[in-house]
Formats: structure tokens, sequence, C-alpha cells
């Protein structure tokens, strides 16, 4: 049966900082399990809004009794490839993300979608951000499917955990160095201007 995490968190920073950080935010010190990012495809729509479709590389780490378990099925898994699509929209200040693995679903697909939105309170902007997680898993018998899907659950919230302070680190490395913000800021533009237009319809 299909496992849920779901969280709710306010980011500290304005909405342009965060969405540069967003792409940049690998590497930090709190993503040493992040072995490489390719961007594959890149497009603004008819309404203006920035597609990006990446291919990120992570190490894994499993418990040892997955491991075992695993390895008793000859299935040895060291690094997993994460597929992250994302639509910014900057007129709304909104951002859609979601991020599934793409390889090893049978033993368990973790999809996790987020929006982040701009909130503004007291001419303060911060940024909210929503995450729904699922996690299904088809490998075994089934209380050995539960079992993985309740791992996942629970790991979820340490490794969102760790996201967090990752964003943060490098939006503070951002706010410290405003011109940074301004450069990517405009090779984004330059980027939306050339990018292949994409219908919404």
């Amino acid at each position: 049966m299909v496992k849920f995490y779901k969280s709710n968190y306010t980011h500290n920073h304005d909405f342009d900082t965060f969405s540069v950080a967003f792409f940049l935010r690998y590497p930090n010190p709190y993503a040493t399990h992040v072995v490489s990012v390719d961007t594959l495809s890149r497009s603004v729509d008819d309404q203006g809004r920035l597609h990006t479709l990446r291919l990120i590389v992570k190490q894994g780490k499993l418990p040892n009794w997955c491991r075992a378990l695993l390895a008793s099925s000859k299935i040895n898994i060291s690094e997993s490839l994460v597929l992250e699509t994302s639509v910014i929209d900057r007129h709304n200040k909104v951002i859609y993300t979601d991020s599934r693995n793409v390889d090893y679903t049978k033993i368990m697909r973790v999809v996790e979608t987020a929006t982040y939105r701009a909130n503004v309170v007291d001419k303060v902007e911060t940024v909210n951000a929503q995450t729904t997680v699922s996690f299904v898993s088809s490998f075994g018998f089934a209380s050995m499917k539960d079992r993985m899907e309740l791992w996942g659950q629970r790991k979820m919230g340490e490794n969102l955990d760790r996201s967090r302070l990752g964003m943060g680190f490098v939006m503070d490395r951002l706010r410290e160095q405003g011109g940074k913000i301004k450069l990517f800021q405009l090779a984004m533009q330059r980027t939306m201007s050339a990018a292949q237009p994409v219908s919404t319809a």
C-alpha cells in the first residue's frame, strides 16, 4: 500500500534568491550524496514559464536489512537516477517541481511533488514550500513491501531537513554576493528568450 509524507515549510529568503538557489543548490555541504546534475532540456511556454528537465545522480544509503535482502536477490544499488521536472512562473512567483527515481522502481518508486510560493507579510517576502512524497514498493511479499515503504517514509523527514539546510546555505552565500544573483538572473532571462517555446494546450 502506498505511503505518503507531507510537509509545509517557510524559507526566510525572497523568491528571486530562492529561484536562483534552486538551480545552484548542488553542490553544497549537506548534499554530498549528489554525484552529478545534468540539464536535459529547457523551454519557455506561451505563458512565459520556464520548464526545465534535469537528471540527478545520487548515491543511496540503505539499511542493513535491506542491503542483505537485495544481495540475496543479486541486486546491488550504489547510485540512483532521479528525474527532476520544474516549472518557474516568475510573474506569479511560484515554482512547481516533480522529482522521481527512474531506476529500481520495483524496489521503491519515490515521487516528490512540491510547490514553492512567494508570501509577503509586513513587506517581508518569504517562500512557502508545500511538499508531498509518495512511496510504493513492489518488491517481495506484502509485509516486505510495507516495511520498505515505511522505511522510505520515515527517512524522508531527515532528507528534507538536509535539503533545507543545503538550500539555506546556498541562499545565504547568494545573499552575501548579491551581484551573482543579478548575473544569474540575466543569464536565465537570456536563456528564456532563446529557449524553444512549448505549447501548454
